[in-house]
This record gives C-alpha cells, sequence and structure tokens, in this order.
C-alpha cells in the first residue's frame, strides 16, 4: 500500500475509533468519512462494510493494548516502577470503556479468528505485564488481566453528563479511586 493511501486508512480509523467511543458504532458511515477528510467511496474502498471497519477498529484497540503491555514489561523488567503508571494511563486514554460497548454491539455473535488471535495475545502481554507488577509490588496479588481491563472499562464509560456537572473532577477522582484500590492491600491480622 502506498505511504498516502496508508496514511488515509490509518486516520479512517483513528477517526472511526474516536467517533464509536462518543456516538457509537451505529454512526452513519457517510459521517465518518466527512470527519476523516475522505469521500465515502474512499470509505469503502478502504473497509467493504461497517463490519469490517468494526473489525479494524477493534484489532486496533487490541493492538494498542498489547503494545502498553509490551512496554509496561519492557520498564518492569528495567526495575523501572512508573511502567506500572504508564500502562494504567495507557488503557485509561483508550477510552476503553466507551469504545468496547460501541464495538461489542456491532460485532457478530461468531468472532472472527483474527480478533480472537489479537485478544489472545494481547491478554498474554496483559498478564506479563501485570505479574511484573505484582512482583514488584506496585499492584494487589488477587487481580487479573480481565479484572483489569473491567476496571478500566468500567470508568472510561461515559458518565452522564448531571454526574459530571454536578461535581467538577469527578472522572478524575473515579480514576484516583481506581488506582488506589489497585495498590497492594495491607495484610489483615
Amino acid at each position: 500500500m502506498r505511504s498516502d493511501a496508508l496514511r488515509r486508512r490509518e486516520n479512517i480509523l483513528r477517526v472511526a475509533r474516536e467517533l464509536f467511543a462518543e456516538r457509537g458504532a451505529q454512526i452513519a458511515m457517510e459521517t465518518i468519512a466527512e470527519a476523516s477528510g475522505v469521500g465515502i467511496g474512499t470509505l469503502y474502498r478502504n473497509f467493504a462494510d461497517r463490519l469490517a471497519l468494526v473489525e479494524e477498529v477493534t484489532l486496533v484497540m487490541l493492538e494498542d493494548i498489547r503494545s502498553a503491555s509490551q512496554q509496561a514489561i519492557e520498564r518492569l523488567d528495567a526495575n523501572e516502577a512508573e511502567g506500572w503508571d504508564v500502562l494504567l494511563d495507557s488503557l485509561i486514554e483508550q477510552n476503553l470503556g466507551a469504545l468496547s460497548e460501541a464495538l461489542g454491539l456491532q460485532l457478530p455473535k461468531k468472532v472472527s479468528p483474527r480478533i480472537l488471535e489479537a485478544q489472545a495475545e494481547a491478554s498474554r502481554t496483559l498478564n506479563s505485564a501485570l505479574g511484573l507488577a505484582k512482583n514488584a509490588q506496585l499492584v494487589r496479588a488477587d487481580i487479573s488481566g480481565l479484572e483489569l481491563i473491567a476496571t478500566v472499562g468500567s470508568i472510561t464509560r461515559p458518565m452522564p453528563r448531571a454526574f459530571s456537572n454536578s461535581q467538577p473532577g469527578l472522572e478524575e477522582r473515579i480514576v484516583q479511586i481506581m488506582r488506589d484500590g489497585l495498590r497492594p492491600q495491607p495484610a489483615q491480622n
């Protein structure tokens, strides 16, 4: 693929991901094309249909989880404790809750082998990073990778406006509560 075509495709994926998280995966393909700065024909040349676009956005999301986990492994292997914080920051920034909910409603009941393979690899890498963080006593020992993703997904779901309007900084406070809850727990007597 030519470099300009590859950049255009990556831009479509980035914009689609943002719009899926913000408005849901049922958003009009024309809106995605317009926001990406391409015509609808270009969008469909890159992605045959909505399902193909949703699948590619899902694959990018899983690759981002795997990549962030790999970076955490490298830092934690070098005894850099901030590797754990960088991993959490990356997972939070990915807006997994809103994105997962939107994509989950659009994916077919039988998930493609490509997604299953990417999911397995992301899970393996995340669990390796989590194991290193546990060994370094940066995170509680009783949390699994799935629980971590579910926790991050829960706090990154869109918050009702009434909540966020009534208490400025509520989202940041909830993230801090999550971080505190992930820390190792003192031994109980």
